[in-house]
């Protein structure tokens, strides 16, 4: 009976990749992954939103300080994440299912070992990589207080951020979204908890953190061991061909490349914030939880599509892809655009939910209402970024990645606000997205050309990979 259950599963999957109408496959993948997406948001802004009813510009700056740290640990789970999801779903699409399972199990021990020793080289390095984040001597002690505790979960962190990647590939989106709401829901429960009754304050805020990470993790393995996927995870599994580590590697590596640049941005733009006053470091803290509803939503639908993307390609169906890529943008444009109209109006009252202080409140509404502007584009840049991984594109992937943060962001970063102060400090924000938008744009012109030349079949889109 489980048998036969499990293969009517599986059979579902295959259906929605192959021959289910485009815009209906795509919500049907994209829902889970969104509302995952969005718990992940309010899970993000629950330690902000607490710690700032202590009213503390301080304690608020530090969780923001150590926010590109936390990041910069995810980046190494996203390797695998990525780079194994693009690989198992272009398998996936060849029918070849052992190959598959040799790929996944690669990406969740590989993510194991590197996670656990990144962060054992962060813990016995903590002070000074806070002082190049931004940290002063107001926001030290918070900031460590917080970062500790989140180490000591990090490796949790990195496994669930594998592990829901590996999820996605094989479509189960939906339990991808489970595992990751039961983490958020018990970090929002626990919050309160630690930061007020037990007066642990940004440490608090921590621990149920870790906590959270630890229960979706749990999930993950859960979900694994009752045999529930199509692909299986298991040392038995475990086959260390060359071929296996370069692909996962040359889509991994970009788009973790891209999460470790936007860390070093982050770090970066907190260090120049700190510069005109920690203040500035609070209010940015704030407006970039709040920002990353649209963001955030927008990613989950680029990853609800990247199974669609890559079985549509693995199988040689071009035009059932740019089908999905069409639908995908428009989709994100509009979601992006509408809450990037709601935060410019509220803007005040938006930030105010969170902190009260008087100057964080003002500094907060001139940078989100420049930020915001740019907010739009975000639905081109996410689509199309997931679209060069999901075809295991890896220069176009790897442009983006370099280009957004290193040729845009840092650059633009120090000119602005060397020029301007911390007005164009906060308008290096939006100007980075617009050029990466325009550049995403650029990259897919000569692509979608050579795409739309091959003739459909999986055997001319192999030969199309070998000249990425």
């Amino acid at each position: 009976m489980d048998k036969e259950i499990k293969k009517n599963r599986q059979k579902d999957r295959t259906v929605i990749m192959e021959s289910m109408p485009v815009g209906k496959a795509i919500w049907k993948l994209s829902i889970p992954t969104m509302i995952a997406m969005l718990i992940q948001v309010v899970y993000n802004m629950t330690d902000t939103f607490f710690i700032g009813k202590l009213n503390n510009p301080d304690m608020v700056a530090a969780i923001g300080i150590c926010m590109p740290i936390v990041m910069g640990l995810q980046a190494f789970g996203n390797i695998f994440a990525m780079g194994g999801a693009s690989l198992i779903s272009r398998l996936l699409g060849e029918g070849r299912r052992e190959n598959a399972n040799h790929a996944a199990s690669i990406s969740f021990f590989a993510s194991a070992i590197i996670c656990l020793c990144a962060t054992i080289i962060l813990y016995l390095n903590m002070e000074t990589v806070l002082r190049f984040c931004g940290a002063s001597e107001n926001t030290m002690v918070w900031c460590k207080s917080y970062l500790s505790y989140m180490l000591i979960g990090g490796l949790f962190m990195g496994l669930q951020m594998t592990m829901a990647g590996l999820l996605r590939a094989e479509g189960a989106t939906t339990d991808s979204m489970i595992g990751m709401i039961t983490g958020s829901v018990l970090n929002m429960a626990l919050d309160p908890v630690f930061i007020f009754l037990f007066k642990m304050d940004v440490a608090g805020a921590a621990v149920a953190t870790a906590i959270g990470n630890a229960a979706g993790f749990g999930y993950y393995v859960y979900f694994y061991i009752s045999k529930k996927g199509i692909i299986t995870i298991s040392p038995k599994n475990l086959v260390f061909r060359k071929t296996y580590f370069t692909n996962i590697f040359k889509i991994g590596i970009p788009a973790s490349l891209d999460n470790i640049l936007m860390s070093v941005g982050m770090a970066v733009a907190n260090s120049i914030a700190a510069g005109f006053s920690d203040t500035l470091v609070a209010a940015t803290t704030v407006c970039m939880r709040l920002m990353s509803i649209g963001i955030m939503l927008t990613v989950g639908m680029a990853q609800g599509c990247q199974p669609l993307m890559g079985y549509s390609y693995g199988s040689g169906n071009i035009k059932r892809l740019f089908k999905t890529i069409r639908n995908a943008v428009l989709n994100a444009t509009l979601i992006c655009f509408t809450i990037a109209v709601l935060l410019y109006i509220f803007a005040g009252t938006w930030i105010k939910l969170f902190i009260v202080d008087e100057d964080v409140v003002a500094k907060g509404e001139q940078f989100m209402r420049l930020k915001v502007l740019s907010m739009p584009f975000m639905g081109i840049l996410m689509i199309f970024r997931t679209f060069y991984q999901a075809i295991g594109r890896s220069i176009e992937a790897l442009v983006l990645s370099v280009g957004r943060q290193g040729l845009f962001f840092i650059p633009v970063l120090f000119m602005f606000s060397r020029f301007w102060g911390e007005t164009g400090f906060m308008i290096s924000f939006p100007a980075t997205d617009t050029f990466t938008a325009l550049l995403a744009v650029s990259l897919m012109i000569p692509l979608r050309k050579k795409l739309h030349m091959r003739k459909d079949g999986p055997e001319n889109m192999e030969r199309l990979q070998t000249e990425s």
